[in-house]
């Protein structure tokens, strides 16, 4: 009996340690699954959240922009800005020493609020040439320019006071469409031009870059000099009342003061470029239609205005042919250029904005000029087209094919290091005549460019008219813009 009583205990031992072992390798199982189930779930989410981030990514639309101080519609677009430029190729306009006025939390939001999309494609008639996009969206947002400025923003600018009350000048209104916007009005205008002016250069500039409008005028756009020559310099902007009020009162102030800004009435925004490019097509059709030349310029390009006056006035140089031509449209164009997809890209197009891989071949904005007839035709095949907010490959490259308008290079063009070499003395003007510098070019370079400008255009009969007085002679310094005369030596 005690045999069997010590067996039994024997067993009943035996099957608490199974027991023991079974609950303990069926709680290390357990505990194993869930971590592994824990680590599925895991994967399982990161995977649902990329795939709901790709899909949305896919799915968004065109991203706001935020819009450059200087419009810079052509640096980081153009192919041939490399080969000028022979550091980073102008991807970007170069910001200016000096900070700017202060702007808004809002600047730079897009200024087509209510804009729908929708692109389909057109077959042409060519077989060489790519087919054309038409784009559709709604008028963007136009302003009453009667408006009662407030004045909370604190400006480097002289402060309002009630007596001095900025006029405006305006020149008769001829039509009120400017492509799909059927009230557009300007808010400041200009008088025509006079009979004498044979290129207009209309400058494309933001509101808020009075530094670099002030730049301009005292080089290359100088008054005392434009006065003597047979050009005339206007400045294109548009409107700020929805995100700067105050901003309208020292802008009507400055062209109380210079009587060169021609004003649109719609907002002033990145996405808006294709507006102003139109209205300068517009102004020069309505108010300069005897001049013989139209370029268009942005604020941050120093341009050779003396050696523009030189190809107008000197028959006996083949520049002075080419500016004749009836159906110029001269520029560096940017060929065959790939459309921007990339969302990283701040020149990103999506699907529905242009439908093709490539824009036809387009003028880079930064300096164009255009012989009148091709200035007429841009406009009214602009007027017919749907809006598409990469204004040079609209209007430059779409519709120049379409109105079978070809691209003249522009070879008078000089990059950053042959500028910082001619301002170094390294190379003389004569080693290349431009008519244009490089873009995005800083204050400080710009003004050396126009004090050796000057010097070489100070002539012989300027030096004569003065000899008359020894003390204005003496008194008279080589690079003063009072001697460049006619603009040419």
């Amino acid at each position: 009996m005690p045999q069997k009583k010590q067996h039994q205990q024997q067993q009943q031992q035996h099957q608490h340690q199974y027991r023991a072992t079974s609950s303990s390798s069926h709680r290390s199982y357990s505990s194993s699954s869930s971590s592994m189930m824990d680590k599925r779930s895991l994967c399982l989410l990161l995977i649902c959240v990329n795939l709901c981030l790709v899909i949305w990514l896919v799915s968004v639309q065109q991203p706001q922009m935020l819009e450059s101080e200087a419009p810079a519609s052509a640096a980081a677009l153009t192919g041939g800005e490399r080969e000028l430029d022979g550091s980073s190729g102008g991807a970007a306009a170069t910001e200016e020493s000096s900070p700017p006025p202060p702007r808004s939390a809002n600047e730079g939001r897009i200024g087509r609020d209510s804009r729908s999309w929708s692109s389909s494609s057109r077959s042409s008639s060519s077989s060489s040439s790519s087919s054309s996009s038409s784009w559709s969206s709604k008028p963007n947002q136009i302003h009453d320019p009667s408006r009662i400025p407030s004045f909370n923003d604190s400006l480097e600018l002289s402060p309002p006071t009630a007596q001095t009350a900025a006029p405006r000048t305006s020149a008769p209104q001829i039509s009120t469409q400017l492509m799909d916007l059927p009230n557009f009005s300007y808010l400041m205008n200009q008088p025509p031009c006079d009979d004498h002016v044979q290129a207009l250069i209309l400058v494309h500039t933001s509101p808020f870059n009075h530094q670099k409008r002030a730049l301009i005028r005292q080089t290359w756009a100088e008054r005392k000099y434009i006065e003597r020559t047979p050009l005339r310099v206007i400045f294109l902007l548009a409107d700020v009342w929805h995100e700067r009020p105050s901003w309208q009162y020292f802008l009507d102030q400055e062209n109380a003061r210079n009587g060169d800004m021609v004003q649109g009435n719609f907002k002033d925004d990145y996405r808006n470029m294709t507006y102003k490019h139109v209205m300068a097509l517009k102004w020069f059709n309505e108010n300069c239609p005897q001049a013989q030349l139209l370029v268009k310029v942005d604020d941050d390009v120093y341009m050779n205005t003396p050696q523009l006056v030189k190809y107008l006035k000197d028959p006996t140089l083949p520049e002075h042919a080419l500016l004749l031509e009836p159906d110029l449209l001269l520029c560096r164009p940017v060929n065959a250029p790939r459309v921007k997809r990339s969302y990283r890209s701040k020149w990103r197009v999506t699907y529905k904005e242009y439908p093709h891989r490539y824009y036809p071949d387009y003028c880079p904005g930064f300096a164009i000029v255009y012989a009148p007839a091709v200035a007429r035709r841009l406009f009214k095949a602009a007027q017919k087209a749907n809006y598409f907010w990469v204004d040079d490959a609209l209007i430059t490259g779409v519709l120049a094919q379409e109105t079978h308008t070809k691209i003249t290079s522009l070879q008078h063009v000089i990059g950053k290091g042959d500028t910082m070499k001619l301002i170094a003395g390294q190379i003389g003007f004569d080693h290349k005549e431009f008519l244009f510098a490089f873009h995005g070019i800083q204050p400080h370079m710009c003004n050396s460019l126009w004090d050796l400008t000057v010097e070489s255009n100070y002539t012989l009969e300027a030096t004569s008219s003065s000899a008359s007085s020894p003390a204005s002679t003496s008194s008279a310094p080589a690079n003063s813009s009072a001697a460049l005369g006619t603009g040419f030596s």
